[in-house]
């Protein structure tokens, strides 16, 4: 009798070590749905350096598992804790979100407006341009470059449109560098017809 109840005992022991042993797969597939649906959401663009770590710390959750995988007594409790904070953060990222991506819509707008600003004021003092010899072809070319601002101005509602945010304010980053470069020419030309 006696070396029934240790065999079973022995048993339950190994059972109950066998059983600790297991792979988190739930926690591992919670932590990745959250981590896919704030992709989806837009988190690698619009919180770049918090996706970047939760993705760097749920490569090294899973970096554990594997080597605990490879061990004849696994311990998968280090790896449990690390699955529930990827968790943790990305659900505190998940809800930060929607904040970060009115902030990029709002800084996409006020690129835009500062791009329609500089061609206003490019376009007026075009308008005030030293006309003579020699100035014509130098002229049409800022009308040229001012033309090609201001048609690439509609590009940047329709990424707006689309709600790629970074993307609109990169385009009118860049229609407003251009416009301000005519100014600029534009502002030298009218300084060296003064002197």
């Amino acid at each position: 009798m006696k070396g029934l109840t240790k065999n079973l005992v022995l048993v339950l022991a190994i059972a109950l070590v066998l059983a600790a042993c297991k792979q988190p797969t739930q926690q591992i597939t919670d932590a990745q749905a959250v981590i896919d649906e704030i992709t989806k959401a837009g988190a690698d663009k619009y919180a770049v350096d918090e996706f970047k770590k939760l993705s760097d710390d749920m490569k090294a959750a899973q970096d554990e598992i594997a080597v605990q995988d490879k061990k004849f007594f696994k311990k998968f409790g280090t790896a449990k804790e690390m699955l529930a904070k990827v968790k943790t953060d990305a659900e505190a990222l998940k809800a930060a979100l929607p904040g970060k991506i009115e902030a990029a819509k709002t800084a996409a707008i006020a690129v835009q407006n500062e791009a329609k600003t500089a061609i206003d004021e490019a376009k007026a003092l075009l308008e005030k341009a030293p006309k003579g010899k020699g100035t014509k072809k130098d002229i049409e070319a800022l009308q040229a470059d001012l033309a090609g601002a201001e048609t690439a101005f509609a590009e940047i509602q329709t990424a707006l449109d689309a709600q790629d945010y970074l993307g609109a304010a990169d385009k009118a980053k860049s229609i407003k560098e251009k416009a301000v470069a005519v100014a600029d020419q534009v502002k030298a030309a009218i300084e060296k017809t003064k002197k």
